[in-house]
């Protein structure tokens, strides 16, 4: 099986998990996008003829990452604030 498509697979999986309310999820989630972003990377610079298709996964994966980090680092934040100020 391709890399590329495989990465672009996971990128679109690491996005849709973003949107799940539970965190472990999430987490699991930037993972997953992670494993994406890392096969997209290898396979371009294993064929240089498959660049569009690892951009697209590399974005799809990185956007993956950062969407669902963004509410866990929120939150750990949040608490960090919160336990300062009571």
């Amino acid at each position: 099986m391709r890399r590329d498509i495989v990465s672009i697979v996971l990128g679109a999986i690491s996005i849709l998990v973003a949107f799940c309310p539970f965190i472990v999820l999430q987490i699991v989630g930037a993972g997953i996008g992670a494993i994406g972003f890392i096969l997209a990377w290898r396979e371009k610079r294993a064929d240089y003829r498959r660049d569009t298709t690892c951009i697209i996964g590399m974005v799809c994966s990185g956007t993956g990452i950062f969407l669902c980090l963004l509410a866990p680092v929120l939150s750990l934040v949040s608490n960090i604030i919160l336990f300062f100020i009571a």
